[in-house]
């Protein structure tokens, strides 16, 4: 994860699932230079390395709320570069979220 987002330098990184907070911890590292990246994390559950990490670095912000209710407001219409789905693993709230993801940031 942090090769893919060093060469694509994106600028907004959207994961649906953050448990222990691995993922998201190697998100921030990759854009740690960029100062207008922002990593946005879903999990239904209060996880404390979420908070840990959303207290540390204003870029990072974590939602508590399933991926089936995502909405672009979340991710202030921000055009998503990289989502990761780790979080539900049924099919039909993957492609509910991604055709939603889509639409991030189109006018």
């Amino acid at each position: 994860l942090y090769g893919l987002a060093r060469a694509m330098r994106p600028k907004t990184i959207v994961e649906f699932g953050t448990s222990n907070g691995f993922s998201a911890i190697n998100w921030m590292h990759a854009i740690g230079d960029d100062p207008e990246a922002r990593v946005y994390s879903y999990d239904i559950l209060p996880y404390p390395t979420a908070t840990a990490i959303e207290d540390s670095d204003h870029r990072f912000i974590f939602l508590q709320k399933s991926q089936a209710d995502f909405a672009a407001a979340d991710v202030d219409f921000r055009p998503v570069d990289i989502a990761l789905f780790d979080a539900g693993h049924l099919l039909e709230y993957s492609l509910k979220v991604a055709q939603s993801l889509w639409m991030c940031g189109c006018e």
